[in-house]
């Protein structure tokens, strides 16, 4: 058995720590934004099979599957793939409210397309967001530089 040093202990609770974080800021989003905590039934499991909790929103459903969120068309009783976070999933969901009315074959392609647009919004957004930190970063090193040039000229001037 291989021992984990303190520090690699810690570094795991840290990390499961931000995921709780992340699970709970997501749960916490869905019900900002309507969905309803609900007990959902995984298609293709055993009728007895227990239900797991998740959320629902009109004719879709989620589930946490660690990592991200297991979307489900309850209509269509089809599981149409894992999405990385609650603001994906949001934007998916709005891309496809003409999903129950097509047959499963149509969905599945459907879902995928409006899936891979989802998360290339998320990452376009995340990217904007970097830029956006890194300018921001840059003004604030600048204005280091120029406080510390400015305490080096009035240390000279004493």
């Amino acid at each position: 058995m291989i021992e984990q040093s303190p520090d690699q202990q810690s570094d795991e609770r840290t990390e499961q720590e931000t995921l709780q974080d992340m699970r709970v800021a997501a749960e916490q989003e869905f019900l900002a934004f309507g969905w309803q905590a609900a007990e959902v039934q995984l298609p293709g499991s055993a009728p007895d099979a227990p239900s797991r909790p998740g959320f629902s929103h009109g004719d879709f459903a989620v589930m946490h599957a660690n990592p991200g969120w297991m979307v489900v068309a309850l209509p269509a009783k089809l599981v149409l793939g894992t999405l990385p976070s609650a603001s994906a999933v949001r934007r998916f969901v709005t891309k496809c409210v003409s999903f129950p009315a097509q047959p499963n074959g149509a969905i599945i392609g459907a879902a995928r397309q409006a899936m891979l647009q989802a998360v290339e919004e998320e990452l376009s957004m995340a990217r904007q967001a970097a830029d956006m930190l890194e300018a921001k970063i840059d003004d604030l090193l600048s204005s280091i530089d120029d406080i510390h040039a400015k305490s080096i000229l009035f240390s000279r001037d004493d």
